[in-house]
């Protein structure tokens, strides 16, 4: 199981944790240099990143819709949280269990199933 969600993650630690990437944009700083933009996600919620260094290293290994682990600094921006990743490589699909980045409800399907059949 992944740790820590999204939901689970505290201002001004540095963490590793394993997310789905919901938006990618490569952009520029003031200096020219490439930085990334990035949304991630978990079942619990997204989360803004930015990648500011070494992202010529990284930025062609990984799309949106791709699995990335992360290490990074999670701190308030303008009153949101953003992570800053420090290092980061895509995961293959075989490693992640997909229940982990996608919502789901808490209820067992078949228990939700029969009452669905009961009210038809």
């Amino acid at each position: 199981m992944k740790s820590p969600f999204v939901s689970e993650m505290q201002p001004n630690q540095v963490t590793t944790s394993t997310f789905l990437v919901h938006f990618k944009d490569v952009r520029q700083k003031k200096s020219g240099e490439p930085y990334l933009s990035l949304v991630l996600g978990d079942r619990t919620g997204e989360l803004d990143a930015k990648m500011w260094d070494n992202v010529a290293d990284v930025m062609d290994t990984f799309e949106r819709d791709d699995f990335v682990k992360v290490k990074g600094l999670l701190q308030i921006f303008q009153n949101r949280p953003q992570l800053t990743i420090h290092k980061m490589v895509r995961i293959v699909d075989a490693d992640v269990d997909f229940a982990d980045y996608f919502p789901a409800s808490e209820r067992d399907p078949r228990e939700m199933f029969a009452e669905l059949r009961q009210i038809v």
